[in-house]
């Protein structure tokens, strides 16, 4: 009886898993053989491949090709991307132009040969797509993945960037940025555009990324100021992931602002108050309240209306009312 249930159970086992379950199974043990299926398929089960890695279901996850929806019903490409030291292999999943996302998953190889699923980034593109690139940081390599979460209809354009230590067995980002960003405020506030650029440094028991932060601020008429911010984010060598430890606004660090607000100037998606862009803008505010241009006065005016009590609300209202 006991080698007949075990017999059973062992069928049961078999037969539970489907031959296309079974051949996807197979294929996502290495790059190579996935990326062989991949490219041999016209659709893909994204579902059955996903639980073949042990990845849980997500909402936010949309295939990048291979599929049955609009935006992911085009065939499928491979890309691969190696690195050594540690040996490991990224292979990329992409659509065509008008794909969602961009699918990266991340092998890492033993010593015998032999791989193993280290992890997966699905990132979105919308209007732009996501593009990828290796580097070294000192001794380290890193992936560099951009991918576009700007809000359709809400005025929020944003390419982020997120690094991966590829020295690290999980597969998240150490530091992200946003490289480019908007948001427009549709007349009830100051409106900004932002661009990063950033510099490297290692020593023995620091890793250091500053970022030049360019900000253009505006609005709906008369507004056009340029500002520069510079964050510096720093990695101990025992930690995992880079924190921003300073924030100044200029480049020559005389004026230090506190890191929440440089964060939030850097995010398009922030709340950033309108009373503290008053503040940063107030140059070019102050130009448009004591200039002739009335369109430009009266969309002042307006932003005037939707900001609390600041001295500087004041101080612009004062110069409003002179001319």
């Amino acid at each position: 009886m006991h080698r007949l249930s075990t017999a059973i159970i062992l069928s049961s086992v078999a037969i539970a898993q489907t031959p296309k379950e079974a051949e996807i199974s197979v294929a996502a043990k290495s790059p190579v053989t996935l990326a062989r299926y991949v490219e041999s398929h016209p659709t893909i089960d994204w579902k059955d491949l996903r639980s073949a890695f042990g990845l849980k279901e997500s909402e936010h996850w949309l295939a990048p090709c291979g599929s049955d929806f609009p935006a992911a019903e085009a065939p499928c490409s491979v890309e691969t991307a190696s690195v050594p030291k540690p040996d490991q292999t990224i292979l990329i999943i992409r659509g065509d132009q008008v794909s969602y996302t961009v699918e990266y998953l991340r092998y890492l190889q033993d010593s015998r040969g032999g791989w193993q699923f280290a992890g997966e980034n699905n990132a979105y593109q919308k209007n732009s797509p996501s593009h990828y690139r290796l580097m070294q940081f000192g001794d380290k390599p890193f992936l560099v993945i951009s991918s576009d979460h700007s809000g359709n209809g809400i005025g929020v354009q944003q390419v982020l960037e997120d690094w991966f230590d590829l020295t690290q067995k999980s597969f998240d980002p150490v530091f992200s940025v946003t490289v480019d960003g908007s948001q427009f405020r549709f007349g009830f506030g100051v409106a900004r555009t932002t661009h990063a650029a950033y510099a490297l440094s290692h020593a023995t028991e620091i890793e250091r990324i500053e970022v030049a932060l360019n900000v253009h601020f505006d609005g709906v008429v008369g507004l056009n100021q340029e500002a520069i911010y510079l964050g510096v984010y720093e990695r101990p060598a025992d930690a995992k992931t880079f924190t921003l430890r300073s924030a100044y606004s200029g480049a020559d660090r005389r004026t230090t602002i506190s890191t929440r607000d440089f964060e939030e100037l850097a995010d398009p998606f922030s709340n950033l108050s309108n009373e503290k862009l008053l503040i940063y803008a107030l140059p070019g505010l102050q130009k448009i309240a004591t200039g002739s241009d009335p369109d430009a006065k009266a969309w002042l005016q307006r932003v005037l209306s939707f900001a609390k009590d600041t001295p500087e609300r004041r101080a612009l209202l004062e110069l409003l009312r002179k001319r």
